[in-house]
């Protein structure tokens, strides 16, 4: 019989139990999201790994992103956020509402990064805002869910990737499954991050997740009728919401709109 040659101190070893709860179908799917999410150079790729692991288990909403941290560890803001299939109108209200000061699962990950599922970290959570938070997501389609996180205090930054469903999850399969991948997928966001992470002021957290979105299009150098065509909406929708964006940053110019946003910290929302 062959050896198995010895782990080297500090690599990670290979999870062999991990996958022999896998059927072979799913064991193709799960190593091919896997691979591209190890190969990806880009958000856009990032986006895709995690819709083939969202369309591979009872998934329904998944999210990825990067927080920035104070020097004392405190969120600071999103930076990168890598949107699959959550519901815009619920980011907005995320945002908005200030809803990372009482989630309790996002502000445990900061705590103690990790895997963690939703239902038992909610049963920590007492309070009328923890519980006024946790209403409102079920009434989006998220009840349930696991959140895979990682902190670089020295960088200052955290990664965070949740996989959410409507229904409760089996989290006795699906953490270890999601713990694996979410350390490649906290490299990938490392690696696709924006040079330049700065907190979103209060100019910024204004803006409605499409505002945000066109404007990262602005940002890229695309015109009205550009950003129209990608989203599938008329160019006199894009100028309203320009005009929208010009408002509320109170500027005059597509330029100063995006010199104001980067300033104050302008997520990547993709």
């Amino acid at each position: 019989m062959a050896q198995v040659a010895p782990v080297e101190k500090n690599k990670r070893p290979f999870p062999r139990q991990l996958f022999e709860t896998l059927s072979k179908t799913e064991c193709t799917a799960f190593v091919e999201a896997l691979h591209y999410t190890v190969e990806a150079d880009s958000t856009a790729d990032i986006k895709e790994a995690l819709l083939q692991f969202q369309n591979l288990f009872p998934f329904t909403r998944v999210i990825g992103g990067l927080a920035r941290l104070t020097a004392n560890g405190r969120f600071d803001g999103f930076t990168n956020v890598v949107n699959v299939s959550y519901p815009e109108e619920w980011l907005r209200l995320y945002w908005q509402n200030g809803y990372f000061e009482v989630d309790p699962v996002f502000q445990t990950a900061l705590q103690k990064p990790g895997t963690q599922h939703w239902g038992t970290t909610y049963q920590q959570a007492s309070s009328p805002k923890q519980q006024e938070f946790m209403a409102a997501a079920k009434d989006f389609g998220l009840g349930d869910g696991i959140t895979t996180g990682s902190a670089d205090p020295a960088c200052g930054v955290a990664t965070f990737c949740s996989f959410a469903s409507a229904d409760r999850v089996d989290a006795t399969r699906y953490v270890p499954l999601i713990e694996y991948f979410g350390y490649y997928v906290h490299l990938a966001l490392l690696r696709t991050a924006p040079a330049k992470a700065q907190s979103m002021d209060r100019c910024v957290k204004r803006l409605t997740l499409r505002e945000l979105t066109i404007l990262n299009w602005v940002k890229n150098g695309k015109t009205n009728w550009e950003i129209a065509q990608i989203m599938g909406v008329t160019e006199r929708t894009i100028r309203f919401h320009v005009e929208s964006i010009f408002s509320k940053l109170d500027v005059t110019s597509r330029s100063q709109a995006v010199a104001t946003a980067i300033e104050h910290g302008l997520p990547n929302v993709v």
